[in-house]
């Protein structure tokens, strides 16, 4: 087994891409090979968006909601079938026809143990526990359905370990041809994101070893078949923007002036966290499981208009987490001509 990552890229919401062939090109010299692309529904031009991907070796996992931001409850067997319909429906008409490389989803209730629609007890009380049991008994028959009609098609599911937090095992039930996709992973007290913070702190210490067996079991979760993907955050970011891709002629130059400073900060903030970062993706890369993604969160990165040097750092430290924190930011500023 070799000591790697086998698949690096950034997750975005589609809606926040200003020019799609300048955002691929850009991923595309910098060595990355998946992205995810969270929309309402699929974008129109989701064929030519995939078509041009794939001649830059990428691949594509469009994400769509399966009840996530939506008002429902894991325990109710009317609105598992009712989103069962509704995710079969919207594959059958919207994607299957665009032959996706994959489906990316998230259910709603399991951010950070989100409320139940009825506010009913059952729902409630896995919001303290952690709701493992819920999300398998919620996604895990939607999954069940859609392969039996699309057995081939990719599937990954984005589970927040905020909500699913002390039943964090009960995934382990999951189907194993399907991707985890995890997101929050345990800090020094609660559990917040680690390496990197959604809103980081530049103060926050250091990894525990709870964090590092905790990274340990969810590359294990299955066993040797696991299929694991981690969402590496710590990055500008602008929630939202569902809306159709574009390829327009924006004044990039003009929205770079909102991201600037946030880039600066993230870049310090990049580097006092680098070798906490190091320590995780080497977890990664020397676990057993049969497959290992990373996608960094760029929501609103810019990635069109610029390839950001915090973001490019954390992208040369997945390619290769065997090195020290120095190399890595030496061989980041090479790369990018930051060296003269």
């Amino acid at each position: 087994m070799v000591s790697k990552i086998d698949h690096i890229g950034l997750w975005t919401w589609g809606g926040r891409v200003f020019n799609w062939k300048k955002y691929l090109d850009n991923m595309h010299i910098s060595g990355m090979d998946t992205v995810v692309l969270w929309h309402d529904k699929v974008p129109v031009r989701a064929q030519e968006i995939q078509g041009y991907a794939h001649s830059l070796n990428i691949r594509v996992l469009w994400g769509f909601n399966w009840s996530w931001n939506s008002p429902v409850c894991l325990n109710s067997e009317c609105d598992i079938a009712e989103w069962r319909d509704t995710v079969l429906k919207t594959i059958r008409e919207e994607y299957a026809p665009v032959n996706p490389d994959g489906i990316c989803f998230q259910v709603g209730g399991t951010e950070f143990g989100g409320k139940c629609r009825f506010d009913c007890a059952v729902c409630r009380k896995s919001a303290a526990n952690g709701v493992g049991s819920l999300f398998v008994k919620f996604a895990g028959g939607i999954i069940d359905a859609v392969k039996k009609e699309f057995p081939d098609l990719h599937i990954s599911a984005g589970a927040h370990l905020g909500g699913v937090h002390k039943s964090f095992e009960e995934l382990k039930t999951l189907n194993t041809s399907i991707n985890i996709m995890w997101e929050d992973l345990p800090g020094p007290e609660n559990y917040i994101e680690v390496p990197f913070a959604y809103n980081w702190d530049p103060q926050e210490t250091a990894l525990t070893n709870r964090t590092i067996d905790m990274v340990k079991k969810m590359c294990q979760l299955r066993g040797g078949q696991e299929d694991v993907a981690f969402v590496v955050k710590g990055f500008p970011y602008r929630w939202g923007g569902q809306d159709p891709m574009l390829l327009e002629d924006f004044d990039l130059e003009v929205l770079a002036e909102v991201f600037e400073k946030k880039w600066s900060q993230a870049a310090g903030y990049c580097e006092k966290r680098l070798a906490d970062a190091l320590t995780v993706f080497r977890i990664i890369a020397e676990s057993p499981a049969r497959s290992k993604t990373a996608v960094m969160l760029v929501e609103h990165g810019l990635w069109e208009y610029k390839r950001y040097y915090a973001a490019m750092l954390i992208n040369e430290a997945l390619h290769n987490p065997f090195r020290d924190p120095g190399e890595v930011v030496l061989a980041t500023r090479e790369k990018m001509g930051l060296i003269l």
